[in-house]
């Protein structure tokens, strides 16, 4: 999942490599967010997934051959799902390699079945109160603004070490504080992060903190404008700030309106302050 989140890079080779060397009942575990793989019930040949995460979780089949989706799937928070089940004539083995040479598996964060954004919630700034942040890119920026994941996130100019604030009020369900190093594009999972999600079931992102810059812990229920870590230079970034966005299903990113701002799109190169 990229800065968070996101979809995985399909591995279904290494999976099958990892099988013969485990125990039958022994998922093969490859990320942080859910443990996958196949294993042996009785005579039923299981591809099972697990999560590890607070958050639903949408996980995907797609043709090898044509890239077309053929099923989704709905993991609810720290649940098990068996995605597919086989007690055919093939051997495990071949059905196996026959599955992973026709279809891709990925993931998302989120599923779209239990998100349905509330855009007309007016946002809080995610920095203190009585000073003024520049933007240092916005809405659609060319420089790295410019996908569907990333279109509507906003980066605030905040030094290394200013607390940074919930922006909305959620269940935080991703901690991620034990990265140290700044740099190019081979550190854009290096990041630290908070990811609250919200009411509605959108996720909320505040990207690039601090070694060790968290302050809320993983289940936690955190207030709108509570502190909830240390702004940092970690990650793929030029220099320190706060990198902030709000996604719904699959990753895509929305556009959010803060308080004070109604109608208004945050300006590249202009400052802004809270207004409570």
């Amino acid at each position: 999942m990229r800065e968070i989140y996101i979809t995985i890079s399909f591995i279904f080779i290494s999976i099958l490599n990892c099988f013969g060397q485990k125990q039958k009942d022994e998922p093969v575990t490859y990320l942080d967010d859910l443990s996958i793989g196949w294993v042996k019930d009785s005579d039923t040949l299981l591809f099972r997934a697990t999560s590890k995460v607070l958050v639903p979780i949408e996980i995907y089949f797609t043709s090898e051959e044509n890239k077309q989706e053929l099923n989704s799937f709905l993991l609810k928070p720290k649940d098990s799902l068996a995605l597919l089940t086989y007690f055919g004539e093939l051997p495990d083995s071949i059905f196996t390699a026959r599955f992973a040479d026709s279809v891709r598996v990925g993931y998302f964060i989120g599923h779209k079945s239990l998100i349905a954004p509330d855009l007309d919630y007016l946002y809080r700034l995610p920095f203190k109160s009585n000073k003024k942040y520049e933007v240092s890119q916005s809405f659609n920026d060319k420089f790295s603004h410019n996908s569907s994941r990333s279109r509507y996130a906003i980066d605030f100019q905040l030094d290394v070490g200013e607390p940074v604030f919930a922006a909305r009020e959620g269940t935080v369900v991703k901690v991620i504080d034990w990265f140290s190093k700044q740099g190019g594009e081979e550190l854009i999972d290096a990041a630290n992060k908070i990811v609250i999600m919200h009411s509605d079931g959108t996720l909320a992102s505040y990207v690039h903190l601090d070694f060790k810059g968290s302050l809320v812990k993983e289940g936690e229920w955190v207030e709108r404008g509570q502190k909830i870590g240390i702004s940092g230079l970690t990650g793929f970034t030029r220099g320190p700030h706060l990198h902030f966005v709000v996604r719904k299903e699959r990753d895509i990113s929305i556009p959010v309106v803060f308080k004070g701002y109604e109608g208004k799109m945050l300006k590249k190169g202009k400052r802004y302050q809270v207004v409570e």
